[in-house]
């Protein structure tokens, strides 16, 4: 029987290097199943312990190269899926009998960037925004510039405006973690990491509004310097996390 290949682009678990290897492939719905079968081989293939430490892949098939996720299936799905293909084409069934572990079934989830990443990156731009607006402000405080109730005023609105938007935008991903994890196991890792996160900042956030409430009731330079380090610490871990949310939420998003 003649197979359908596909290439299988993973990262590598240790050399973070791209590494591509041609597959045999089922349909299923809207994935395409691979099979690590290493030709019946006892250990697992390779390929397979990239993907799970990093479930993002590339898929080059029929003339197409898409980026994708990858989920290894369990259960009664994993039966299925390998009983269909063994069905298809007999050596299967043979490479399953000459190996005592169970044969892994991966499935590929198509993630071009769509609106989901466009989004989600457009909300960080936005956040980036109000922070820069906000050091800012503190900034002309800090310099004495304009009166000082004004200046304080600006200065609150803008802290005030950032903290909340960052707040609201952090609750809106945790409602969103418990399901991506459910549809991509292999992500959870990553959503745990990300909900780390969010609780780093969100003590940072309320140090910072309690820093501002300090401020505004009895402002000194040294509380107003506390503030603005306070702020250049969040915008470097923000920039850490940006960027690992957007490799990886993401991509999901746009999966899902």
């Amino acid at each position: 029987m003649n197979a359908q290949l596909l290439s299988l682009t993973t990262t590598g678990a240790r050399s973070a290097r791209p590494h591509t290897t041609t597959l045999a492939y089922a349909e299923d719905g809207g994935r395409l199943i691979v099979f690590a079968s290493n030709a019946g081989r006892p250990q697992a293939p390779a390929w397979l312990h990239n993907l799970r430490a990093n479930p993002a892949v590339t898929v080059e098939v029929g003339g197409s190269r898409y980026d994708a996720i990858a989920t290894e299936t369990t259960g009664a799905e994993r039966d299925r899926l390998f009983a269909d293909q063994a069905a298809r084409d007999p050596a299967f069934a043979e490479y399953q009998r000459n190996t005592s572990r169970v044969i892994q079934v991966v499935a590929l989830t198509p993630a071009r960037a769509g609106a989901a990443t466009a989004q989600l990156k457009e909300i960080h731009a936005g956040l980036r925004r109000e922070l820069t607006d906000t050091l800012a402000a503190v900034d002309t405080y800090l310099a004495g510039e304009g009166e000082l109730p004004a200046a304080i005023n600006d200065l609150q609105r803008h802290c005030l405006s950032f903290c909340g938007s960052l707040h609201a935008h952090h609750t809106r991903e945790d409602g969103v973690f418990p399901r991506l994890a459910a549809d991509f196991p292999e992500l959870k890792p990553a959503f745990d990491r990300l909900t780390r996160e969010h609780e780093a900042v969100a003590a940072l956030n309320e140090k910072l509004t309690a820093t501002l409430d300090r401020l505004t009731t009895a402002p000194t330079r040294a509380t107003a310097e506390q503030l603005r380090a306070d702020l250049e610490q969040l915008a470097g871990d923000l920039e850490a996390h940006y960027t690992y949310e957007e490799a990886h939420l993401g991509l999901a998003l746009d999966a899902a």
